[in-house]
């Protein structure tokens, strides 16, 4: 559960912070911060459908409108194995931030609480000798940890939301900590908020101390960091898209997503074995003037429900490979072989039923599943084929790759 009070504060400006109810920041932190934890956690176990009778009201709110269609995409890989860039593939491993920060948290809160029930005053040994803020610092790490887990972007902005909060949630503990403990101004004097040697603060007045208005100073920094995050955000998500193994089907209007490395002439034959069964041309031929994604996913893909609603055999089918995993990775990925299942699902945007090629990975893009048909790639044969209208988790935006 996110920290309520911590012996140290969270932004070293020497400026006088926004006068803003402490309840309410306290509150507005545990909230947003549970915000990121249901989805980014839950969202793979059942109770993520009873999650998204939450979320989906607010979601499809925002799909209405392309100016707003945005919250719900991703701007990481969320549901293929891997990418052609060694750099999106590295910070994929941010997700251990997430456990790192919840280990530091755990760590630095038994020392906070030690400390409380000796009765010894203010915290300022071991790592409280370099910075004020220790157990903020990595709560809001683990926060960040969770963007790597579930990348969407309406994710980033209760990320960048709860900082904030946690800001002004830490100068309100400072400022109750100089009441109560007279020689805590001093130890404020010889310590860093976050990170040691305050590079923070030191930026922070390089860049805004000219503004005699602290208030300005810092809604300017806010604006400054949030236009960072989503610059940021934005670029990596180009990089992705650009990065994907695909492979166009013009005259099928289908674009096909592979989830393991695989290239063009190798996606392009297996979307065509599958098109050749007629039930699968007749199921979208059906679908109208549409474009498609065509995921080419392992059988044995543990994340079918991410594309897909489940059924009873598909179901047994994942529980008997979880079964004869030896690791959770192994488990959700799959394995890359002869054996596929080519997802097929109809693209749309707000207001436009028919979406180009080059426009289906754009961030309004959403995908309605229309069959999956299970391959064996070398023969071509069907094995089975399911024609659905929904993903396990209703009508809620899933990523595309």
């Amino acid at each position: 559960m996110p920290p309520l009070t911590d012996t140290e504060p969270a932004a070293e400006a020497e400026t006088k912070p926004v006068s803003i109810p402490k309840k309410v920041t306290s509150g507005a932190v545990n909230f947003l911060y549970w915000l990121i934890m249901l989805e980014g956690i839950l969202m793979a176990t059942p109770f993520g459908i009873l999650l998204y009778s939450f979320y989906d009201p607010f979601l499809a709110g925002a799909r209405q409108n392309e100016l707003t269609a945005w919250v719900a995409a991703f701007f990481l890989p969320q549901a293929v194995y891997a990418t052609s860039s060694a750099f999106i593939n590295f910070i994929r491993n941010g997700e251990y931030l997430f456990y790192a920060g919840l280990i530091g948290f755990f760590a630095f809160a038994a020392q906070v609480y030690w400390s409380k029930f000796k009765q010894k005053g203010v915290v300022s040994s071991f790592l409280y000798s370099y910075i004020r803020h220790p157990q903020y610092l990595f709560f809001m790490m683990a926060g960040f940890g969770l963007l790597f887990i579930w990348p969407r972007m309406m994710m980033l902005v209760i990320f960048l939301a709860m900082s904030v909060f946690y800001f002004y949630l830490a100068k309100f503990e400072e400022r109750r900590m100089c009441d109560q403990y007279p020689d805590y101004a001093d130890y404020m004097k010889k310590t860093a908020m976050f990170l040691p040697g305050n590079p923070g603060g030191k930026l922070f007045r390089l860049l805004f101390g000219w503004m005699p208005s602290p208030v300005v100073a810092q809604g300017a920094a806010v604006l400054l960091i949030v236009a960072l995050a989503f610059g940021s955000a934005i670029g990596i998500r180009n990089l992705t898209v650009a990065s994907l193994y695909t492979a166009e089907l013009p005259d099928r209007n289908i674009l096909a997503v592979s989830v393991f490395p695989h290239d063009e002439t190798y996606l392009r034959g297996v979307v065509e074995k599958a098109l050749a069964v007629g039930a699968v041309w007749t199921a979208l031929d059906g679908q109208g003037e549409v474009s498609f994604t065509a995921h080419v996913l392992p059988k044995d893909y543990g994340m079918l429900g991410k594309f897909v609603s489940i059924d009873q055999r598909q179901r047994a089918e994942i529980v008997e490979y979880f079964v004869n995993r030896s690791s959770m990775t192994g488990f959700l990925w799959g394995t890359d072989n002869d054996e596929v299942k080519v997802v097929l699902s109809k693209i749309d945007k707000p207001g436009q039923q028919f979406v180009p090629l080059n426009e289906i990975m754009d961030m309004s893009a959403k995908m309605t599943p229309v069959l999956i048909a299970d391959l064996h790639v070398p023969t071509g044969n069907l094995t089975h084929l399911t024609l659905t209208d929904t993903t396990y988790y209703g009508d809620v935006p899933q990523p595309i790759f």
